[in-house]
């Protein structure tokens, strides 16, 4: 008789034990998977940005008729949407219906046996109008006139190292500029498409001249004066 019952409280007490674990397994799977979800979360305005930079690799392939990297390209705006999609639903449901009645369309549309280059174009031109325009609601005026500022104090600095003959600094400098132009330039189209256009012409060739050595000081110079004049009527249209 005793040997049955110290067999019941030995068999309760590892069944007590095992289910314990089985718990604490499951809770920690659960924080676990909670941790993952929060890792891959992407909020709205990185989302929006990504989604942006590669509906405009999607126009230069169209552009150039590259039906390969159309068809490689295409698929990775859906994917890219699937990241942040739930976090625009809610707080911006017009701006979601906008986005997926071009996006849909133009995924499809770069999966099509025989790519018609001029509907995938008119379809990724409608998505990034939209972008931008959701764009301008995440990157408001105040913050865009901001980074041009700041950038117009990184062209100031960029003069005056020219002159020095401070090639490295000049390197360093320009991909500050490229680095503070990332963080505001989706919200420049709703503003004026020629000044978001007029800072893309000098900025994106004077970070490729600064690579080199060494560097072109009359090219340089020349470019660094165009974007700085672009960033200060920037400026005053905001004004």
């Amino acid at each position: 008789m005793k040997k049955q019952v110290v067999f019941s409280v030995v068999a309760l007490t590892v069944c007590a034990t095992v289910l314990s674990a089985c718990g604490t397994k499951s809770n920690e799977e659960g924080v676990s998977s909670a941790q993952e979800k929060s890792a891959t979360e992407v909020s709205v305005k990185d989302g929006t940005a990504e989604l942006l930079s590669t509906a405009k690799q999607l126009k230069e392939a169209a552009d150039s008729g590259d039906q390969v990297k159309i068809k490689e390209v295409g698929p990775e705006l859906e994917e890219v949407w699937a990241t942040f999609e739930d976090g625009v639903k809610p707080k911006y449901p017009d701006f979601y219906d906008q986005i997926e009645k071009s996006l849909n369309p133009a995924v499809a549309a770069t999966k099509a046996a025989t790519i018609d280059k001029e509907a995938v174009l008119k379809i990724d031109e409608q998505l990034i109008q939209t972008l931008f325009e959701l764009s301008a609601k995440l990157i408001p005026a105040e913050e865009v006139k901001a980074g041009a500022n700041q950038m117009l104090t990184t062209t100031g600095q960029i003069k005056n190292e020219i002159a020095a003959g401070n090639d490295a600094k000049v390197k360093e400098l320009a991909q500050t500029l490229e680095d503070t132009w990332k963080t505001f330039e989706d919200g420049v189209p709703p503003h004026s498409t020629e000044l978001y256009e007029a800072i893309e012409e000098s900025l994106n060739p004077e970070v490729a001249g600064s690579q080199k050595s060494p560097i072109d000081k009359q090219v340089l110079t020349g470019l660094n004066d165009q974007l700085t004049k672009a960033l200060s009527e920037l400026v005053q249209h905001l004004n």
